[in-house]
């Protein structure tokens, strides 16, 4: 006599399941769970104890977090036990609902596969992802998330990024390079500004100073004739970004006041490139 499939799966010769191995599969995943949470914390507190080593503690999360997530579905189908035709047929099954009923999801998983051993950016990376630019503070199977310069935090789903183009400032380094803006009068000497500007790098408690200081100067039209400052230098560490620029900023515009480079009647303007 023929049997349903449901009878297939779970009578002889399928899954045989019952209480006991229900909760032994229950307790598997809370033990992964509460694993992944002390690989969590622990890895935190080496990126706050060892500085240096910030970005290596963040990186090495989603790949542990992976790793003990796979061996607890290993276990859990040693738990259960079933035939090898029974796993077969269970595991086309679910792949058949998943690219049926969760195809954007399905998409989001590769997606973060890929992400992961493509290894384009890695968490602590400063990268660009359409009009969005943060830290990468996590890397998830279905999204990945930025925090952004002004603290929000942006999900990205891992399927867009595949197909959109991600710029990354860091590229894996602890250090990232900054761009300092500063519009002054089109009189101004522009020997002494570009002086100013280098000393306020070298000088600068943030700066990191084994990679290349760049100062230009160019001309800018906007209403009126500028001089636009354009001062690139590169930071210690990627978390003091926008404290490295404001800092150079307001030391530059005090320094060129003192030296009285720039005219009393004029005002520093403050413009923003189209």
């Amino acid at each position: 006599m023929d049997t349903s499939p449901l009878e297939q799966l779970t009578g002889n010769g399928g899954l045989h399941i019952n209480a006991a191995k229900i909760v032994a599969v229950l307790l598997v995943i809370a033990v992964a769970y509460a694993v992944t949470a002390v690989i969590r914390l622990a890895l935190d507190f080496g990126a706050s104890r060892f500085p240096s080593h910030r970005l290596l503690f963040k990186r090495v999360q989603p790949l542990l977090r992976i790793g003990v997530y796979g061996v607890a579905i290993y276990y859990c189908i040693v738990i259960i036990a079933p035939e090898q035709n029974t796993l077969f047929a269970l595991l086309g099954s679910i792949a058949l609902a998943l690219g049926l009923a969760a195809k954007d999801l399905l998409n989001d998983l590769i997606g973060g596969i890929v992400v992961l051993f493509d290894r384009s950016f890695q968490i602590g990376d400063r990268v660009t992802v359409g009009s969005y630019y943060g830290e990468v503070v996590s890397i998830g199977l279905r999204s990945t998330k930025l925090q952004t310069t002004d603290d929000s935090l942006v999900t990205v789903p891992n399927s867009t990024l595949l197909t959109s183009e991600v710029s990354n400032t860091n590229a894996g380094n602890l250090d990232c390079q900054v761009v300092v803006d500063i519009y002054l009068p089109a009189r101004t000497d522009l020997k002494e500004i570009e002086d100013v500007a280098r000393e306020a790098v070298l000088t600068s408690r943030l700066a990191y100073l084994k990679k290349p200081v760049v100062v230009n100067v160019k001309d800018k039209f906007e209403e009126t004739h500028l001089t636009h400052l354009v001062v690139k230098a590169y930071v210690f560490d990627t978390r003091y970004e926008n404290d490295f620029a404001a800092d150079l900023t307001r030391r530059i515009k005090k320094e060129l006041s003192r030296r009285k480079l720039i005219p009393s009647d004029v005002r520093f303007t403050d413009v923003v490139d189209n």
